[in-house]
C-alpha cells in the first residue's frame, strides 16, 4: 500500500501546472545474515568466516509526478537512504525526468543507454532482504555506470515494440573523457508470453582503477610501500577507456516462468608501463518461477578476463508473498575466483558464500 499526499503550494510553481500529486513509498528489511566476508583495505585482502548476525534495512522514497496543460508529464523521485549532500553535482539518490511525445529526458540517480536496454541475467529474482544471490562476482547489473559521479543525462524514446537510448556521463574534474552510451531494445508477445531483446554500447574513462562488477569486493589494495604511487588495485594496472558491448534476451511465459540470457565483452585499456590492454567477456543466465505465493530463481554468471583468470558466481532466492505487503526470503551467494596472474592477490583464491533469512515489507 502506497501513501499518497495530494500537493497544494509545495509543488504548484505555476498556473500551468494541471495535475501534481506526491506518492511517498518505502521498504523495511529485518533477519539475519552470515556466510563469509573479505576485509583489508591495504595488503592482501583476508577471507574469513561472518559470524551469524542481524541485519536491517530501511528505504524511503518521494516519488513527485505532475502534468502541465500541454500534456507534458515531469516528474522526480528522492531516495531517502541516500545521503543528500552534493545534490547539484551528484545523483545524491535523486532523478528527475520530463516526458512528452519527444520521448522522456532523465538527470540524476538512472540507468545509462547501455544498462537501460539490457535485461539483468537475474530476471524474476524472488529477492533477499541482503541481496546474496545478487552480489556475488559473477553478477554484472550496472555496467559502466558510475565510473564518474554517478549522475547520468539519460534520453530514451519507444514506438511500437522498439526503445532507443543515448546517455552521457560527465567527469566535473574535467580531466577525463565524458563517458556515453547508447541502448535499442525490441520486445514482442506470443501466445502464452512475451520476449525482449536489448543491444547496447558504453564508453567510459573510470578514475584510473577499475574493476568490473563485483569484482571490487574481491580485489581491494595492495600496498607495497605505503605510498600511493606503489598502490595496485584491481588488474594490478591503471585503466584509461574502457568500451563495453551487450546483447541481452528474456522470456516471461504466462505461467510465472521467466528466463534471461545475457553476454558482455569489455575492451579494457591500460595506461600501465608494462600492462597490456586487455578484454573481458561476461556471460550471465538466469530463470525464475512464481506460483501461487511463492517465488524461486537461480543466476549464474561468469567474467573470463584475458590473462588474469575467471571469476564465476551464483546465486538463489526463494520467497513467500504473505500478502499487504509483507514477505519472507532466502537469499545465497556463492563465489568461485580462479587466479592465473601473479598479479592479482592469492589469498582469496577457492570460494565462498554469503546467505541472508528474513522479512521484507513494502509501503
Amino acid at each position: 500500500m502506497k501513501k499518497v499526499l495530494f500537493a497544494t503550494t509545495a509543488l504548484v510553481a505555476t498556473a500551468g501546472v494541471a495535475a501534481a500529486d506526491v506518492t511517498l513509498s518505502g521498504t523495511a528489511q529485518m533477519g539475519l545474515q552470515g556466510g563469509d566476508m573479505l576485509s583489508g583495505a591495504t595488503g592482501d585482502p583476508v577471507l574469513s568466516n561472518m559470524e551469524t548476525q542481524f541485519v536491517q534495512d530501511i528505504d524511503v522514497t518521494f516519488t513527485l509526478s505532475g502534468e502541465s496543460d500541454n500534456g507534458l508529464t515531469f516528474g522526480a523521485a528522492v531516495d531517502l537512504d541516500e545521503n543528500a549532500a552534493n545534490v547539484n553535482t551528484d545523483d545524491a539518490g535523486v532523478a528527475i525526468f520530463v516526458s512528452g511525445n519527444f520521448g522522456t529526458l532523465t538527470m540524476g540517480d538512472t540507468d545509462g543507454a547501455l544498462d537501460w536496454a539490457m535485461t539483468e541475467a537475474w530476471v524474476g529474482n524472488a529477492g533477499s532482504i541482503n541481496d546474496d544471490e545478487t552480489s556475488h562476482v559473477g553478477a554484472l547489473g550496472s555496467y559502466l555506470d558510475g565510473a564518474y559521479d554517478g549522475q547520468i543525462l539519460r534520453y530514451n524514446y519507444s514506438f511500437d515494440s522498439f526503445g532507443f537510448a543515448v546517455s552521457v556521463e560527465m567527469d566535473d574534474s574535467g580531466v577525463r573523457d565524458e563517458g556515453y552510451a547508447v541502448g535499442f531494445t525490441y520486445g514482442m508477445d506470443f501466445g502464452g508470453g512475451s520476449v525482449d531483446f536489448g543491444l547496447g554500447y558504453q564508453v567510459a574513462t573510470p578514475r584510473d582503477l577499475w574493476n568490473v562488477g563485483n569484482v571490487s569486493q574481491i580485489i581491494v589494495a595492495e600496498t607495497t610501500t605505503g605510498n600511493a604511487a606503489d598502490t595496485t588495485v584491481g588488474f594490478g594496472t591503471y585503466i584509461g577507456e574502457v568500451k563495453a558491448l551487450g546483447v541481452s534476451a528474456a522470456v516471461t511465459l504466462d505461467n510465472g516462468l521467466s528466463a534471461a540470457l545475457t553476454f558482455t565483452d569489455f575492451d579494457v585499456e591500460s595506461t600501465t608501463v608494462g600492462f597490456s590492454d586487455f578484454d573481458t567477456t561476461h556471460v550471465g543466465v538466469g530463470v525464475g518461477y512464481t506460483f501461487d505465493a511463492f517465488t524461486v530463481s537461480a543466476n549464474w554468471g561468469q567474467f573470463e578476463i584475458d590473462n588474469y583468470g575467471e571469476l564465476t558466481g551464483y546465486g538463489l532466492a526463494a520467497a513467500y508473498d504473505m500478502g499487504g505487503g509483507l514477505s519472507m526470503h532466502l537469499g545465497y551467494g556463492h563465489t568461485d575466483y580462479a587466479v592465473t596472474n601473479a598479479a592479482l592477490p592469492s589469498q582469496v583464491d577457492g570460494d565462498w558464500q554469503t546467505w541472508s533469512f528474513g522479512l521484507s515489507m513494502s509501503f
